[in-house]
């Protein structure tokens, strides 16, 4: 159950599910058919079996719960006792393997999970973060977070991961024409056969995209606000992304649209997450506060006797917040920033 609407299973009925809205309101019920349209739009257009993440297929939808019992047979003796409110049918997400999710619980959940059968769980895959909390008392079975870190103890291949969501999002961008905005990319279970070994990827929740009009700050703001499934500009996997997104984008003779649109994500992202403030919100003075408490953690003379791999990944570090700080706390340097108005500074940041 989300904030807009709710998914219910059907059992027996295919392997589909039925998504409905939770406030029969105008702006929602337009909402969910824009939904279920933009989902049929990148079945055909972004998907097939030569992406990495594939899409759920969307079945039809339906203005209230009644028009879809009577076209597909259900007796009110069946009711499936849902609200008279607009839905759509879209194919199941089926959770993780049995063996997956038994590695999931040995290797991440707390002890007292390790007694229990393991979850049935979808894992979302968070490649912007690099590792993951531990020793967290509150864990969320339904929706799991997998961190490259988890990614790679669990044995799935981190690069092709970013390089199918560098693949999924330059086709939603450039043969879909939508922003992409929060999207998710999940690990799952096989549609066709759910007790398959062979670990299946999904991308999810079409609600929330737009058109961009060919703009690419637009994209790079769905990409920053988006949780934080992509890889960063400073992650391993970052280059496996960048490079199937331009690949993808070519296809579509996007390629100057695309460049630019990696160019800015590599700035705006790098600079405030770096920092760790909000791009929309943070005040001169806290990207100031920001900056000296990290600049005190990441100083290379803290890591001077570090071995040599940690010495120079903090020095790589230190550099990234001086330059970000550089650019963030100079109001007119940040509008120029925030614009895309600083090609200039944009082109140096990719060198």
């Amino acid at each position: 159950m989300g904030s807009f609407a709710t998914v219910f299973v059907s059992e027996g009925r295919g392997g589909v599910v039925l998504k409905q809205i939770q406030d029969p309101c105008k702006d929602a019920v337009a909402m969910l058919m824009k939904e279920h349209d933009d989902l049929l739009t990148l079945n055909s257009v972004c998907g097939g079996s030569s992406q990495f993440f594939q899409l759920p297929r969307a079945h039809g939808s339906y203005t209230d719960y009644y028009s879809f019992a009577q076209e597909v047979g259900i007796q009110r003796t069946e009711d499936m006792g849902l609200p008279p409110h607009a839905l759509y049918v879209m194919q199941r997400i089926w959770p993780v393997s049995h063996w997956l999710a038994t590695s999931i619980r040995d290797l991440f959940l707390p002890q007292p999970f390790r007694d229990q059968p393991p979850p049935q769980l979808l894992a979302r895959l968070y490649l912007g973060n690099g590792t993951s909390r531990q020793g967290s008392r509150f864990v969320n079975t339904e929706n799991f977070p997998l961190s490259a870190d988890r990614i790679e103890r669990l044995g799935l291949p981190a690069d092709k991961i970013a390089a199918g969501m560098g693949q999924m999002l330059a086709s939603i961008n450039f043969k879909a024409g939508r922003d992409g905005r929060d999207i998710e990319f999940v690990l799952c279970g096989h549609p066709e056969n759910p007790l398959s070994k062979v670990p299946f990827y999904e991308c999810i929740d079409f609600n929330q995209m737009r058109p961009h009009g060919g703009s690419a700050i637009v994209i790079v703001s769905s990409m920053v606000s988006n949780d934080t499934y992509y890889p960063r500009p400073w992650s391993p996997q970052w280059q496996a992304f960048a490079d199937a997104y331009l690949a993808t984008a070519a296809e579509a003779n996007e390629s100057p649209l695309a460049h630019d649109v990696l160019q800015k994500a590599i700035m705006v992202s790098s600079h405030y997450e770096l920092l760790g403030v909000a791009a929309d919100t943070a005040t001169t003075e806290e990207i100031r506060r920001a900056y000296r408490q990290a600049a005190l953690k990441w100083h290379p003379d803290k890591w001077a006797t570090s071995p040599d791999s940690q010495r120079d990944a903090a020095q790589e570090r230190f550099k990234l917040l001086c330059a970000a700080y550089e650019a963030l706390s100079d109001p007119d340097k940040r509008e120029a920033l925030q614009s895309g108005k600083d090609e200039g500074m944009l082109r140096g940041s990719s060198a």
